[in-house]
């Protein structure tokens, strides 16, 4: 089995850093444009979570191999054998779905906000024996389909922020 590396999808992670660029370029032009302090505050106060979440989805990285799993998220890496997986689990929300995954080192979950995620969820299955993995979950991992809402959400974000920008010029 090659390695194989899952990011999150490129799809959600271009307008998360628009948006945090879009938040930068506000704030500056709240100090260019005479901006309130309250103004500033709120916008400073959105952009650095906004900011650290651009940066973690672009390095989030899970990659799959002959071994085991590997497990890259804000400067962390974890490593996981097919035999330290105890049990393989899934959950469906609305649009939304989680491979979670319980190991002798604690549990992890995957969604379904990673590229090919359906690919991701049958690498794990084929990686672990095949009663640690629930017969629902299979079910649902069959059936899951790549989330839009969160690309379409933030896309929405990133045209406010212009439509905010823009007024901000215009004052």
């Amino acid at each position: 089995m090659s390695t194989r590396v899952y990011t999150i999808n490129r799809a959600l992670v271009v307008p998360l850093a628009l948006n945090a660029v879009l938040l930068l370029t506000v704030l500056v032009l709240t100090f260019i444009r005479q901006g309130t302090a309250a103004e500033r505050f709120l916008l400073a106060a959105a952009l650095v979570p906004m900011a650290l979440i651009a940066v973690e989805s672009s390095l989030r990285r899970v990659a799959v191999s002959e071994p085991g799993l590997s497990l890259t998220k804000f400067f962390r890496q974890r490593s996981l054998n097919w035999a330290d997986i105890t049990h393989v689990g899934a959950l469906s929300l609305r649009k939304k779905t989680y491979l979670l995954l319980t190991t002798t080192k604690g549990y992890y979950v995957l969604s379904n906000a990673y590229g090919r995620f359906g690919e991701l969820a049958r690498g794990v299955m084929a990686g672990v024996e095949a009663e640690r993995v629930e017969q629902g979950a299979r079910e649902i991992l069959e059936t899951a389909g790549e989330n839009r809402m969160n690309i379409f959400a933030a896309w929405i974000a990133a045209a406010l922020l212009v439509a905010v920008a823009a007024m901000k010029i215009a004052s």
